[in-house]
């Protein structure tokens, strides 16, 4: 099956993500004629429609609608981008990961291999790892320092207080991950052009493809200094660049 009917296929799964979970967040009306627009096969329009509903109604469903919907104007930059952003906030999604996927190969890309830390932050959300962070942390505490007060020994105690610091570890490696993650952008257009400074009237510094990944190292107005891939580097302007994390 060709790469293209793949994502056709996938594509039609767009109505079956669930908007009831933002439902009290994003108005259903509009995204579901947003939603009728791209059944419609009017996918500027519907592209249109899904961009107001941002940034005010941020989830996973509008940026997965909308990144299918630049697909299909074959803007890779902006659909890559809006599939980083869906899952951002569902990283457990199979079908946001393989429409993402698809897009990067129908683009010619071959994105970076993912860090340790980024492989275990995809198991959950940012918020999620938060929270496992505070909690965890505070039982440890709880049973390091109260527990002793109260002559609670034994085998449980040393098993939950090894559970929550284990948890707390872990939900470190979270963090960090989704750090490194937020600290990437992805390049909108084709051949943009990398400059030595952040100025328009600076000299090329080389080019990237629209979709590419860069890591972003410091911003300076309406620039952005990053690394891509291995050996380049240089300024982009926000009209052609845009972080994964605003």
């Amino acid at each position: 099956m060709s790469t293209y009917i793949r994502f056709a296929i996938l594509s039609l799964l767009l109505i079956a993500i669930p908007s009831a979970a933002n439902a009290q967040k994003s108005p259903i009306i509009d995204f579901d004629q947003a939603n009728a627009l791209y059944a419609e096969g009017k996918f500027e329009e519907a592209a249109t429609a899904y961009q107001k509903l941002l940034p005010e109604h941020q989830s996973a469903s509008v940026h997965y609608n909308l990144g299918n919907a630049y697909y299909h104007l074959g803007e890779y930059g902006p659909a890559i981008l809006h599939f980083e952003k869906a899952l951002a906030l569902d990283p457990r999604n199979p079908d946001i990961r393989a429409n993402l996927e698809l897009t990067q190969e129908a683009a010619q890309l071959t994105p970076p291999p993912p860090l340790w830390a980024e492989i275990v932050a995809d198991f959950a959300p940012v918020n999620t790892w938060t929270w496992l962070a505070v909690v965890s942390f505070w039982v440890a505490a709880a049973l390091l320092l109260l527990a002793p007060l109260y002559r609670w020994k034994g085998p449980l105690r040393g098993g939950l207080t090894a559970l929550s610091i284990l948890i707390l570890i872990a939900s470190g490696i979270g963090l960090y991950g989704w750090h490194v993650r937020g600290s990437y952008g992805v390049v909108l257009t084709d051949e943009a052009t990398l400059s030595v400074a952040p100025t328009a009237s600076s000299p090329g510094a080389g080019s990237v493809k629209a979709g590419e990944l860069a890591r972003i190292r410091k911003q300076h107005g309406d620039y952005y200094l990053v690394t891509v891939g291995d050996n380049k580097f240089g300024w982009l302007p926000n009209t052609v660049f845009s972080p994964v994390w605003d």
